[in-house]
This record gives structure tokens, C-alpha cells and sequence, in this order.
């Protein structure tokens, strides 16, 4: 369903049922320092990318910052968990596009102010066109916004808005 490997998740799935302590999968990147703040970041066997800061805030703005990294990697992880579990529900996914936003207070950052660190008031809005109703999609993207293990490693509260 949706061109998703369920064979591969089940094998996955029945391996570590067997073997419990096959359960845990860490995960790593490496980061090399170029220059300023611009670093070259590695995982696993992919192209490197250059992560940087934009110029307002030191970098040479090479690459996006770990914020916006950060953000890319929590909508990916719920994006993906929608889609498996939309597919293992059956439902058809047609078109699928997923934007985030989140403040970040550059004042408490940069020391000028006291405040909350880290990013505040993330909002998801999601739009599907699939074969379900959108109460169906609604109720699939909050499961996924729930089990998403990136969102789960945020200490903020999430809004999702499906249009």
C-alpha cells in the first residue's frame, strides 16, 4: 500500500519479538568543524550537508541552522508515521504535504533576555488528498503526531492543524 515495504517491517518486527535486546537501534552522525559556524555534517553512507547559521547570526548561512533541522526532522518523522499508519489502515494517499513552523526567541538565545530556550509554538498543518474522510485523516495525523519519536523527544506541545 502507498509503495511502503510492510514485508520489511514485519520481518523487522517478528526478529525483534524473538530477541528483544535487538529492539534498541542507535542511531549516530558525525559533524566536522569547517570554518565559523559552518560544520559538515555526516550519516550513515549519505552526502554530507553543510550545516551553518545565517549571516545575521555569525554563519555565512552555507546551509540551514540545527533549528531548522530540527523542525525538518520532527515534521519528517510524523509525515512518515502518517503515512504508515494511514497505509496500514488502507487508505489510498493520493498527494501528501506537511509544513512546520516554530518560534524561536533569539533574544533569550543571545542572552539579551530571560525566557523559555528551545523552539515554542510549533504548528503542523497537514494536507492529504486521500481516499479517506477527512475525520479518518484527522484521526490517523493525531496518532501520528502521539508516536512520532522525534516529536516525542520535544518538550513542547505540538499543534496540528489538517486542512
Amino acid at each position: 500500500m502507498n509503495n511502503i515495504n510492510f514485508e520489511a517491517v514485519k520481518q523487522v518486527t517478528n526478529t525483534i519479538k524473538e530477541n528483544p535486546e535487538l529492539g534498541m537501534k542507535k542511531w549516530t552522525a558525525h559533524l566536522k568543524w569547517k570554518d565559523g559556524t559552518e560544520n559538515e555534517a555526516f550519516i550513515r553512507d549519505f552526502t554530507p550537508f553543510i550545516i551553518d547559521e545565517p549571516i545575521e547570526l555569525g554563519g555565512t548561512n552555507k546551509g540551514a541552522n540545527p533549528v531548522e533541522y530540527l523542525i525538518t526532522a520532527a515534521v519528517s518523522c510524523f509525515t512518515i508515521t502518517f503515512e504508515v499508519f494511514a497505509s496500514q489502515a488502507g487508505i489510498k494517499l493520493e498527494e501528501v504535504s506537511v509544513d512546520i513552523e516554530a518560534d524561536l526567541n533569539v533574544a533569550v538565545f543571545l542572552g539579551i533576555e530571560e525566557g523559555e530556550r528551545g523552539i515554542l509554538n510549533p504548528v503542523i498543518k497537514l494536507r492529504a488528498l486521500t481516499s479517506a474522510s477527512k475525520e479518518k485523516v484527522k484521526e490517523i495525523a493525531n496518532q501520528a503526531l502521539t508516536v512520532s519519536p522525534v516529536l516525542k523527544s520535544l518538550n513542547t506541545k505540538v499543534a496540528l492543524v489538517v486542512e
